[in-house]
């Protein structure tokens, strides 16, 4: 930085680019705060371009809502310091999502730069406008060559030929250049190289001068009518690596990546907006510090997962910081309303609803009571309760000698179930009776091989596990399975094995058995597989390892199979993948989720055969990312698996009619080359091989996703549905037995001033828009509500919510800048949404 700031002042350079993201400059202020005079001096002169990332995101396996979140932190602290150019500027992100023009046309950018993933199917321009469905655009500037194509410039003395390399596939005049690369220092003979091209190429028609991004833009303005229109996601190998199966690598990191935007997004910010209207103030800093923790591992290779161990444990560290304190401040939410409650009694159990939808689940809960029963009243009406286990715990003060302890000292914590309603964005309270003359019945479990609910029954034989669809008759054996089968890949990307094995691993030899209760019943299988210890022995036909697994499916009569998956892996150099088999056969496309939408995708690539021929850089194979869902549908049926942290998918079989989900893989090596998958030069660094040995995994991992056979596909119940069964809904038990029921239960907390009570705040009406999001406004004066439409058709704009009241009622940008004033409504209509638009209604406090 020092060096840069050197040259600007000497005018070896006219202008520098800082890559895009503030993080960098809040870490180097941080150090060197003595700096900032300097460093704001140069972004207000217009000779050093920052922002607008905070950290150059992932496009493919992150919500909307983190880019977005990952926009507003970069372009705020840009702000701060001259100000942020409104470019797009992701020049390595392993490839682009489909959403991306929506997202900046949002945060009011409409130019974008990128080097990876453009296919030469969709245009072989350079420049071209990228579109989205709701008409959302961008001029891009493609860079096919990557972002330190311009070195050539500073290092090789034959210009025709590098400006030969740079010209190709542009279709205007005005052409960049860039001269960047990772951890580069600035050149500062910039202006003699530029000096000695240009005398090289005086017949040539062509002529090079230092600029910059926002004035390139500006004369490709000019050409805007001319350039091709181009819409979709760009994940193609053709002109780049583009990575296309490392949504799986380091699965430990994108399963706490997936729990923490879970939990800010449809829990935490939420709550604090419910929580700030019965007296609990907004912490906004707090929200952008836990986020700040969460996009720094979202930068493209942060969120891959294709580090080095040093840094993967950094990267584990930050997730494991935002998870505590976004669980802490979840917890002290729901104490202190809970404790602060109207008509409050000891044992009120109280539970929360986030989402802007009335719910009904079956939720997981625990109860810590003296007595041996009790029973569970809302309003006086009783509430069935399933009790799954019940624990003898004390609460005096530990002792060496146990037997000093007394019994009076001893209470009992219920792990419990129950069917529980409760309104959009309120909370409910139900009434915890203690019952002293009986002793409470736990369901047992029971050696049998069959559950069901009113949509299916789930029988397990021969290792295998056959579901009936009780709603049509019809039933699917082995539904689920898993496979096993070697990786000689690398933390970019999976590649089999060359004396490969694959592993078809059923539930043979396995411990069976099922619990019953009034609303839920579960099947838990318990084995061991026995795998290959590595390549070695996989190419050699040995499994000398035992890997130990728990497999719990659960019916509860929401329409889905839950599954909880627990493996403890011991092997190194493979992959695992759990196979849904599906409703419908010969599918020729699939579908998943995108940021703000779903996307069409072939279950084959067209040029899955003639890759190598026409220089394609990897192997297209179908292994696609996905953020929360995966589908496959045709006449006659629709499946659809719902993640919970899984980002990676294939479809898979002779009919194409399963859907694969990679687990995990295991692999030892930041980059390897000459992979099956991807010949040549080792990703990441082609000098030395780069050990990672944590990115094996060897340790105990959990995979949480559930499965929901239809009638047909439709996005809104798609995403409705992962959004009631992803959202944990938070509760508290008012009690002084069990001090540790949450992070802060054991610390001493002031009640409100007042007493409070529940009322409701608003109501999603439409069944055809999606929640998003629920923030405070930056000049804490409203509320944003942002919806949109997952449709490929255009949705009704009336009525979209219902309010507890009348309020002022505006549309804003994603920054909450009003564009359209509202008026005064209680139920808020606006125009129509198109296809795939997003809207973010402010509503006044």
């Amino acid at each position: 930085m020092d060096e840069v700031f050197k040259a600007l002042e000497k005018q070896q350079v006219d202008y520098y680019l800082l890559d895009g993201q503030m993080s960098i400059l809040e870490d180097y202020l941080d150090a060197y705060p003595e700096k900032k005079f300097e460093l704001t001096k140069w972004v207000q002169t217009g000779r050093l371009f920052i922002g607008p990332w905070y950290t150059q995101t992932d496009e493919l396996i992150v919500t909307g809502e983190s880019i977005i979140r990952n926009l507003s932190l970069g372009m705020n602290l840009a702000k701060k310091l001259g100000g942020s150019q409104k470019i797009g500027y992701l020049p390595d992100s392993f490839g682009q999502g489909a959403d991306m023009p929506k997202i900046y046309n949002g945060m009011d950018i409409h130019d974008a730069v990128f080097w990876r993933g453009l296919s030469a199917d969709k245009t072989k321009s350079r420049e071209f406008n990228w579109k989205s469905e709701d008409d959302s655009e961008v001029t891009v500037a493609n860079i096919k060559d990557g972002y330190f194509v311009g070195v050539g410039l500073i290092y090789d003395d034959n210009a025709t030929e590098v400006i030969e390399t740079v010209v190709d596939g542009a279709t205007i005049d005005d052409i960049v250049l860039p001269v960047g690369g990772d951890q580069r220092y600035v050149d500062y003979d910039l202006k003699e190289r530029i000096s000695f091209y240009n005398q090289q190429l005086m017949d040539k028609d062509t002529y090079l001068f230092e600029s910059n991004y926002p004035k390139l833009f500006e004369d490709i303005e000019q050409y805007k009518n001319t350039l091709d229109n181009v819409s979709g996601e760009f994940i193609s190998g053709s002109v780049s690596k583009i990575h296309r199966s490392i949504y799986s690598s380091r699965y430990d990191q994108k399963y706490l990546n997936d729990k923490v935007e879970r939990r800010m997004i449809y829990q935490l910010e939420p709550l604090m907006a419910m929580a700030d209207r019965v007296g609990i103030p907004y912490k906004k800093s707090l929200l952008d510090k836990i986020w700040k923790l969460i996009v720094r591992n979202q930068a493209h290779d942060s969120a891959g997962g294709c580090n080095s161990d040093k840094t993967n444990q950094i990267i584990l560290e930050r997730l494991r910081e935002a998870d505590q304190l976004s669980y802490s401040a979840v917890d002290y939410l729901t104490r202190k309303i809970s404790e602060s409650e109207k008509n409050k009694q000891s044992n009120d159990l109280t539970f929360f609803n986030t989402l802007p939808f009335p719910i009904q689940k079956d939720i997981e809960f625990k109860v810590s009571l003296k007595e041996k029963n009790f029973e569970l009243f809302y309003e006086n009406s009783k509430i069935p309760v399933d009790i799954w286990n019940v624990t003898k715990k004390y609460h005096g003060q530990i002792k060496r000698d146990e037997s000093q302890y007394l019994d009076d000292d001893y209470y009992y914590v219920y792990d419990c179930s129950a069917q529980i309603t409760i309104p959009a964005l309120q909370w409910i309270t139900l009434n915890i009776k203690p019952i002293t003359d009986k002793t409470i019945e736990i369901v047992p479990a029971k050696d049998c091989d069959q559950i069901q609910d009113s949509h299916y029954q789930i029988k397990f034989h021969d290792g295998q596990l056959a579901l009936l669809n009780l709603q049509t008759g019809k039933t699917i054996d082995n539904f689920l399975s898993i496979v096993d089968d070697g990786d000689e890949g690398d933390t970019y990307d999976y590649s089999p094995a060359y004396d490969n094995q694959v592993l078809d691993l059923n539930f043979s030899d396995s411990q069976v058995s099922c619990e019953c209760g009034n609303l839920r019943q579960q099947l838990k299988i318990k084995g061991i597989w026995d795998l290959p210890k590595n390549l070695s022995e996989r190419s050699l036909n040995q499994k000398t390892v035992q890997i130990n697994y728990e497999l719990q499916l659960v019916l509860d009569d929401s329409g889905l199979v839950k599954t909880h998956l627990l493996i403890d892996n011991q092997a190194e150099d493979h992959r695992m993948r759990v196979v849904i088999k599906s409703n419908t056969q010969l599918n020729n496309y699939s579908y998943s989720d995108t940021q703000f939408g779903y996307i069409k995708r072939p279950v084959v690539d067209p040029h899955l055969h003639d890759w190598q021929e026409i220089g394609w850089n990897e192997e297209p194979t179908a292994i696609f990312p996905m953020i929360h869902y995966a589908n496959l549908h045709a006449d006659g049926g629709s499946t659809t698996v719902y993640s919970k942290g899984i980002k990676e998918y294939q479809i898979d079989g002779q009919q194409f009619d399963r859907i694969a989900l990679t687990l995990f893989r295991s692999v030892g090596f930041l980059g390897r080359p000459d992979l099956i998958r991807r010949p040549g030069v080792a990703s990441g660094n082609q000098f030395t091989y780069i050990p990672t040995p944590d990115s094996q995994l060897k340790e105990q991992l959990h995979f949480k996703f559930a499965i929901g056979f239809d009638e047909k596909f439709n996005p809104v119940q798609a995403m409705e549905t992962f959004q009631t069964y992803a959202t944990s809904n938070p509760y508290y038990q008012v009690q002084t037995l069990n001090q540790f029921t949450n992070t802060l239960k054991y610390f001493v907390m002031h009640e409100l001033d007042d007493q409070i009570e529940s009322h409701p705040f608003f109501e999603i009406m439409t069944d055809n828009l999606i929640f998003s999001s629920l923030t405070e406004s930056e000049d804490k004066s409203g509320w944003l509500v942002r919806i949109y439409n997952p449709n490929k058709f255009i949705c009704d704009g009336n009525n979209v919510l219902i309010l507890n009241k009348p309020c002022i009622t505006s549309l804003t940008d994603f920054t909450g800048k009003i564009v359209k004033n509202l008026g005064e409504q209680r139920k808020v209509s606006m125009e129509s949404f198109k296809p795939g638009e997003i809207k973010t209604i402010k509503i006044n406090k």
